[in-house]
């Protein structure tokens, strides 16, 4: 009999072991990371007569980023993690995931497709408790962008007409930095305007490349409004300035743990080749005149989008007015942004917007702009985020770029009241502490004062106008202020001169810009 129950223990203690054995953690692929990992605790729940199921508890230590060697006081990062769990059909898997906040991640069961947890999964902070209903799944931060992608998107774009590509340098580890220049060549570049966009800087900001990779599929598309940009604008994308660390899992540094977002007033021994790169790339394209706007795209952990916005006071006050505009416009299109969403920081040469500002001022508009990982609006039961409102939020920014810098002249059709036609009744402000285009705006001197502004050259077709609601220049703005308000509809029977005419409501009331969107 002793011997009977010894062998029975043993078979459940081998039975055990075994299949504790087959759940296996990993993290050895393209954008995978992981730190340590152990089992806490495993236990048979009996969930009805004869249905038991096993229970796995695992603490995951998410992996910190390499100590800095160059700026030693900076504390390394661990937010990313990408990791695959193989064995764990049918088992309740408790994970207790450290160092990174765990908000509803993702989960994938073929490292492709991948689905947010639903908040019932998510219920204690910093854990995930399910069931899987396959043997294998992967368990990421948010919705990976991988190196392997990003190899495959640039080969597709590159194929495009109005499409040149080029190597522009190499990483530490020797991978190649890929640059898009994307512009109609049958028309002159002399008075195009030149934007650069850079992005994933910081490996782990993965909900910034599908926002950027939703911008570059409109630019290089076949839409009426993207054939604008092209005839228009030289658009210089780079999609990863630090492929060493996206296909590392790195995430905010590369993999030597430098973040090279802080590296570019670094001396040349201490600048890493990523940044040299691109230090290097914007010297030739800048040589014979400054570009018009930098976007410098990113992802934080705050729970809305923003644009980092350079104060006056480390800048110019018209320069502070410009990223305010294009703020704004950006919040006029999409739910998802609102003015008291906005951040605000003083320009620094550590940065490669305080690059660009020390050599060209408020020539060149350059700002970054940060997209979530979560939900929009610090709205937990609102929108989260996804692949899918990332592109939406790319039409959003697309159209705020093409109002500020007037890139679409066939369907959205800009003029401003510093063209205008007016009486006495009107008197001309270069106020910065209000938000308009250009360099001034009107004001009524009396109610009913009116005015006029002739389009040249404006297509037959139906059209919808807008009015600009100039606003107060403040970090927060009424939302009913600084917005494209709807006028009404024009028609133009043919192609020819058209006016539009206005008339104040009130003195004192402001009249900055007009715009006229073609119906497709």
């Amino acid at each position: 009999m002793f011997f009977k129950k010894l062998s029975i223990l043993l078979l459940m203690i081998l039975g055990s072991s075994f299949l504790f054995s087959q759940v296996k953690i990993s993290a050895d692929f393209d954008t995978g990371s992981i730190g340590s990992y152990q089992l806490v605790d495993s236990v048979w729940i009996k969930r009805a007569a004869n249905d038991s199921i096993l229970t796995l508890s695992y603490e995951i230590q998410s992996r910190f980023d390499p100590l800095n060697p160059i700026d030693t006081a900076l504390r390394p990062s661990a937010r990313w993690y990408h990791f695959r769990m193989d064995g764990v059909k049918d088992k309740q898997i408790f994970l207790t995931i450290r160092n990174s906040e765990v908000i509803r991640p993702f989960y994938s069961y073929d490292g492709v497709n991948y689905t947010r947890f639903e908040e019932a999964v998510n219920l204690l902070k910093g854990t995930v408790n399910t069931i899987f209903t396959q043997d294998t799944v992967y368990i990421s931060h948010f919705v990976p962008y991988s190196y392997k992608r990003h190899k495959e998107k640039i080969d597709f774009w590159s194929l495009l007409p109005d499409v040149e590509h080029e190597v522009i340098g190499g990483s530490y580890l020797g991978l190649p930095i890929d640059m898009l220049t994307i512009t109609d060549r049958t028309y002159s570049d002399i008075n195009k305007r030149r934007v650069w966009i850079h992005g994933r800087s910081h490996p782990s900001e993965s909900p910034s490349s599908w926002h950027l990779e939703a911008m570059i599929d409109e630019i290089t598309s076949d839409s009426p409004f993207a054939k604008e940009l092209r005839k228009n604008t030289i658009f210089f994308i780079i999609p990863f300035i630090n492929p060493d660390g996206v296909i590392g899992g790195y995430s905010r540094s590369t993999s030597t743990g430098v973040n090279i977002e802080i590296n570019w007033d670094r001396p040349d021994t201490l600048t890493m080749p990523e940044v040299k790169t691109l230090k290097r790339t914007l010297e030739r394209v800048t040589s014979q005149r400054a570009l018009d706007m930098m976007l410098n795209m990113h992802s934080q952990i705050a729970n809305s989008i923003t644009y980092w916005i350079h104060t006056a006071e480390s800048t110019t006050d018209k320069f502070y007015k410009e990223q305010l505009l294009l703020s704004a416009l950006t919040i006029n299109y999409t739910p998802y942004y609102r003015p008291v969403d906005q951040r605000f920081s003083d320009v620094a040469s550590r940065y490669a917007e305080g690059w660009i500002w020390d050599r060209f001022k408020d020539t060149t508009l350059a700002i970054t702009f940060e997209t979530p990982y979560t939900y929009y609006n610090e709205d937990r039961s609102g929108v989260w985020v996804s692949t899918e409102n990332l592109k939406e939020l790319a039409y959003s920014t697309l159209f705020a770029v093409s109002d500020i810098l007037n890139l679409d002249r066939r369907s959205r059709i800009f003029a401003d009241t510093e063209n205008h036609r007016t009486g006495r009744s009107w008197s001309e402000s270069d106020d910065t502490n209000n938000i308009f285009f250009g360099d001034k705006y009107l004001i009524s001197q009396k109610k009913g004062a009116r005015g006029s502004i002739t389009i040249p050259n404006l297509s037959q077709g139906e059209y919808t106008l807008y009015k600009w609601i100039t606003g107060p220049a403040d970090k927060v703005f009424p939302e009913d202020t600084n917005i494209w308000q709807k006028e009404g509809y024009v028609t133009q029977r043919r192609d020819g001169r058209y006016r539009i005419r206005f008339r104040s409501t009130y003195e004192g009331e402001k009249f900055d810009s007009f715009l006229l969107i073609k119906k497709e």
